[in-house]
């Protein structure tokens, strides 16, 4: 029986599943495992910050199927768990692996530095936020516990929580062989709602196919690319999907956000006979606050582990499985459902004629053409995510559900190191800058080149359009491209669409991080944002009054 260190064991396991570089902060609890995964041929890559840490592994995890964080106990793992919490709502299989104090300390009162409570509170916080949790304190079940925490993170697409007391690292371990995993077979649920699907699609006659991130997460974007095709079938995504189906594909018709959306989309998915929606999980923000008009006797849902048709429900059927069936079945059919792509022309943000100040629909209009595929488009919140839905790409990234600021620098960090093939636009807002955009010298140290574009007005606008002007809207003023020269990038300002137009082409050469300055004024937000505010802030104001 082989006998290995248990980091070994663990960080073999990472490699073996894709993962070649972790994101993390050392710290004295942890620095055994740093020592192991240096060891064990893992790059890591240090961040400035635990909440960047989360959000870079997260990013990664999305493109790569699996992204590890690694921090110290308590002051690191605590300041870590917002982001784990955006990566376990948004369904992202991030790993966080922290170290803690040693096994002989815990049968103490806990006194030592980085204790909170008692010592295992951590491990209780992060059941919270976490699908599964291990704390490896006997070499016994350590194999065990790994395989349980790794398998429920691919299975479910979520995050996993596994803490390693500084003496158990380099603790030997007896290896068992792993059981092979068992294949979902064709259950008579699975197969009875695999027909009543191709009914339904056959007796549509305006159909749409609405595709969720969960096409993304489990790995099924070609799949249902090729089910799509088969049928013909004219293809939308959600907030939370865009770009789970290639948007230059010619079945694709624009992304649906509710009554706040583009309108020719909404007017096409509102009037059609039947929604097959594979992986969204439709959740307040991904139906426009609960805004979309998605009649359940004309909905077809296929998600994690739950398929409906109209008002017939089944239950744990998989996803993959499900999306599998439909495909082997749709190609015996010998006549099967085709459909006809509608003329739909997207709307456009136009900036208005005769101004020169830069607006957000200049931003914007001079991006698409600007994306090719060496861009993926990274968003932070705000109205930089609602301007981004008017984008067309074929790879974007947002935290479009938790809705958490401080995402898009960081997470562009780890997204390029998962692709670093492809170059990163990161669309944020000077607030959600502020807060972690100084991960710049993040990108800067590991030789990454994303273009920054800052949407700098000075203020939380849609808070500001929300409710009113007032004080504690007020952002302090930043010399941002002064910021990005201090720590190795480059910076240019624009306050004209003209300086806009230069300062992008200036960043297409350069092979440096390079940040836009995007000055606009304080009055002026993308024609969603404004109808999503003009809807909620009613709301609001009558709630604070």
């Amino acid at each position: 029986m082989t006998k290995v260190k248990l980091a070994d064991y663990l960080f073999g396991r990472l490699k073996e599943l894709g993962v070649d570089t972790t994101f993390g902060i050392p710290g004295d609890f942890v620095l055994p495992l740093y020592a192991a995964q240096e060891r064990c041929g893992l790059k890591t890559v240090v961040m400035t910050h635990e909440p960047s840490v989360g959000f870079a592994a997260d990013a990664y995890a999305r493109l790569k199927g699996l992204g590890v964080a690694l921090v110290t106990y308590g002051a690191g793992g605590l300041n870590i768990i917002n982001s784990v919490g955006l990566a376990y709502a948004e369904e992202s299989p991030l790993l966080v692996i922290s170290g803690s104090p040693e096994t002989r300390f815990r049968s103490q009162p806990p006194l030592l530095h980085h204790c909170v409570k008692e010592f295992d509170t951590q491990y209780k916080v992060f059941t919270e936020v976490t699908a599964a949790q291990a704390l490896l304190d006997n070499p016994k079940t350590a194999q065990e516990r790994i395989e349980h925490v790794l398998e429920t993170i691919i299975k479910s697409s979520r995050p996993g929580y596994i803490e390693i007391p500084r003496d158990m690292v380099n603790a030997e371990i007896e290896i068992q062989e792993l059981a092979p995993h068992s294949v979902e077979g064709e259950s008579p649920a699975l197969l009875e709602a695999v027909v009543e699907i191709l009914q339904r699609l056959a007796a549509s006659k305006r159909p749409v196919m609405l595709v969720g991130v969960e096409v993304s997460r489990f790995r099924l974007k070609e799949k249902v690319i090729e089910l799509a095709e088969l049928l013909n079938i004219p293809v939308i995504t959600s907030i939370l999907g865009k770009s789970a189906f290639p948007e230059f594909h010619p079945n694709f018709i624009g992304t649906y956000f509710g009554r706040f959306g583009d309108t020719g989309v909404r007017e096409y998915v509102e009037t059609a006979d039947c929604i097959f929606n594979i992986g969204a999980v439709l959740t307040e923000m991904e139906t426009g606050g609960y805004t979309a008009t998605l009649p359940a006797e004309n909905l077809i849902q296929l998600i994690a582990r739950h398929a409906s048709s109209g008002y017939k429900n089944y239950q744990g059927i998989d996803l993959k499985t499900m999306v599998d069936s439909l495909l082997v079945q749709l190609k015996k059919l010998e006549n099967r459902p085709h459909f006809e792509i509608p003329p739909i022309v997207n709307e456009a943000i136009k900036a208005p004629e005769g101004e020169d100040r830069l607006v957000v629909a200049d931003i914007i209009e001079q991006l698409n053409p600007f994306l090719t595929d060496k861009y993926m488009v990274i968003s932070d919140v705000g109205d930089c995510l609602y301007a981004g839905l008017s984008l067309k790409t074929d790879l974007f990234m947002a935290p479009g559900y938790y809705s958490s600021m401080g995402f898009g620098v960081p997470a562009a960090i780890g997204a390029q190191v998962a692709k670093p093939d492809m170059r990163a636009v990161v669309l944020v807002g000077d607030g959600a800058f502020q807060m972690t955009g100084l991960e710049m010298s993040t990108a800067a140290k590991l030789g990454t080149n994303p273009i920054i574009i800052v949407f700098n007005n000075s203020i939380y606008a849609m808070l500001r359009f929300i409710d009113q002007t007032r004080d504690y809207y007020e952002l302090p003023k930043w010399d941002y491209t002064a910021l990005a020269k201090a720590v190795g990038g480059e910076g240019m300002v624009a306050k004209t669409r003209e300086e806009f137009a230069v300062a992008l082409e200036t960043a297409r050469k350069s092979n440096k991080m390079f940040l836009i300055d995007a000055q606009i004024p304080q009055t002026d937000i993308s024609p969603t944002l404004k109808r999503l505010t003009d809807h909620f802030g009613a709301k609001v104001r009558a709630s604070i009054s």
